[in-house]
């Protein structure tokens, strides 16, 4: 009579065939790699869609493992597996024993064995981070060598050659330019990554270092790529764009600014605006090296074109998006350090217009009549933070859409912003037309035809001056059509 099969619930290893090279080692005795961890993450947050095969049918595939120094075993395949096992608290988990002659050899077998499972650009780029210190030590290795006329590559040479094709490697520096070699190297680990060619691979590198060094937009763009909704050369252009307003920056003389979209300013947020309007509004309305502040700065859009043009930007916000934008409520006021200001550049909500991307509490949820309160307290808040002579900006739409009083078609809160910057004691500057761009789904546009309805795209700039003379204010004038 035979013996039955050991249950999964105990035994990893029930489903395998008794004649493999592997052994059955107690998983509380293995330990994860380091290197592994470090690309890949933690394997528990993969594992809940294996742990149920593997409560059923036990590992069917081995582990892989070297021996560790403290007399354990460290896990170079099979991290996933490993962590169902401890879960379902298996007694043994099938291991196959391999030796490991080099670290080299260590990182290019943790690579291999991950070679074709689906990666993150994170994970890409960390992989990339290996292969480059792999390519690194071997080129010094052979360097130290021919120095000694050794005639023989480095350690783990032979280890990793499977993963890098020596004919387009370093090995033909000899008689090469040094960016040449660059290039083969490149080109060889872009291939082995799977992500282009020596363009691609080093655009991505562009936008992961430039991510690693702490730039919020370019980890934005990492962010993005890990979602798949951006691409890497997108991510590279808008690393190469930030400088588009610092040279050769040509200013439209025209008071209508219909601009596009750019993503290398900013981060995405509800209601982003294009970088453009934020650009021209420094340029007329502030002077080089001026304090600008912006009170609701959301994905940090004035923050952004600040740096590029050269002024110095505070940034606050109910719920911050970014380390650089201060948290802060301007319902309570500016904070003492925005005194002095040249220019206050406001983007707020537009009353209820899109209420439901915004937080609890913002003033995208007041009533009408709460959001004409706080357009007034806002000027006048304003007034008395800017330097005598600076600017109050205050970009507005028409609501056209929903929550308008009986009997309106629509509300002109360009209107009522003017009318604020007015009481507020403001002289008014300019009112500047910054149409939205309108991004309505076709079947929108058809219904709005055949109901014979216009859709809204009219949005202002509202600029106030603050009077360089506290007698030359609009404070107790009478305001036609505002009595």
């Amino acid at each position: 009579m035979h013996a039955s099969a050991p249950s999964p619930a105990r035994d990893g290893s029930a489903a395998l065939d008794p004649g493999q090279a592997v052994r059955p080692i107690d998983p509380r005795d293995l330990i994860p790699s380091d290197l592994s961890r470090s690309i890949y993450g933690d394997p528990a947050a993969e594992s809940a869609d294996l742990m149920e095969s593997i409560r059923v049918s036990g590992i069917l595939v081995p582990l892989v493992v070297t021996p560790a120094p403290d007399g354990r075993w460290e896990i170079l395949s099979g991290h996933r597996r490993w962590t169902c096992a401890l879960s379902l608290q298996f007694d043994r988990v099938p291991c196959e024993i391999r030796p490991v002659r080099s670290t080299i050899a260590r990182q290019h077998l943790i690579l291999e064995y991950n070679r074709y499972r689906n990666k993150s650009f994170s994970q890409l780029m960390r992989e990339a981070d290996v292969l480059e210190e792999i390519v690194a030590r071997q080129a010094k290795k052979r360097s130290l060598g021919n120095l000694r006329h050794s005639g023989a590559g480095g350690e783990g040479s032979a280890d990793f050659a499977p993963g890098i094709d020596r004919r387009n490697s370093d090995d033909q520096a000899a008689g090469k330019g040094r960016g040449d070699d660059k290039g083969r190297t490149d080109a060889t680990i872009a291939e082995r990554l799977g992500i282009g060619g020596k363009d691609v691979y080093r655009q991505a590198r562009a936008v992961w270092k430039a991510a690693g060094e702490g730039d919020v937009r370019a980890r934005s763009g990492v962010d993005q790529l890990d979602a798949g909704t951006k691409t890497i050369h997108a991510a590279y252009k808008d690393l190469r764009r930030r400088g588009r307003f610092s040279a050769d920056f040509k200013p439209t003389p025209y008071d209508v600014w219909a601009f596009r979209h750019d993503r290398a300013f900013g981060i995405p947020h509800p209601g982003s605006i294009p970088p453009a309007i934020v650009a021209h509004a420094l340029h007329y309305f502030s002077p080089p090296g001026g304090l600008v502040v912006d009170p609701m700065a959301g994905g940090g859009t004035t923050l952004d074109v600040c740096e590029s043009m050269g002024r110095r930007c505070l940034a606050y916000d109910l719920e911050p998006t970014r380390p650089d934008i201060r948290r802060h409520d301007i319902r309570l006021g500016f904070p003492p350090e925005a005194a002095g200001a040249d220019l206050i550049f406001c983007d707020p909500p537009y009353h209820s217009m899109l209420a439901r991307s915004y937080p609890d509490g913002s003033v995208a949820t007041l009533p009408l009549s709460g959001w004409i309160e706080f357009l007034e307290e806002l000027a006048r808040r304003a007034s008395a933070t800017l330097r005598p002579g600076g600017h109050f900006a205050i970009l507005l739409a028409s609501q056209t859409e929903k929550d308008l009083p009986a009997g309106h078609g629509y509300i002109d809160h360009a209107f009522l912003g003017y009318s604020a910057i007015l009481r507020a004691g403001l002289r008014p500057e300019r009112r500047i037309s910054c149409p939205m761009d309108g991004a309505y789904l076709p079947q929108q546009v058809r219904r709005a035809r055949t109901e014979g309805r216009l859709l809204g795209q009219v949005r202002d700039l509202i600029v106030g001056r603050k009077p360089s003379d506290p007698q030359d204010g609009l404070r107790g004038h009478t305001i036609p059509g505002l009595q």
